[in-house]
């Protein structure tokens, strides 16, 4: 698998526990970013992929569509529109 660099820039708390737990988040992150990159021929790139992970992570989309562009949204007609024009007698 080679070396992992896990680059955490400094511990949010201070205790040896907070330390560990921490380190434990970025193993366990960084194990699923390389699995859910397996699943996918599309990038070869660990960090091309973690980068596009980054960057649709508030996207529900599956993560053989994340390059796609985002469709629009769907456009119901029985919805109310907003008017932001008041009417003719100044009344909203």
């Amino acid at each position: 698998m080679g070396q992992a660099n896990l680059q955490i820039r400094r511990f949010l708390g201070t205790s040896e526990n907070a330390a560990r737990i921490q380190i434990a988040v970025a193993l366990i992150a960084f194990l699923l970013l390389r699995l859910a990159q397996a699943t996918q021929p599309t990038l070869n790139s660990p960090l091309a992929f973690a980068r596009l992970v980054g960057t649709n992570l508030r996207h529900r989309r599956p993560l053989d569509r994340l390059l796609e562009p985002e469709p629009p949204p769907d456009f119901n007609r029985l919805q109310m529109a907003l008017q932001w024009n008041q009417s003719e007698t100044g009344q909203p």
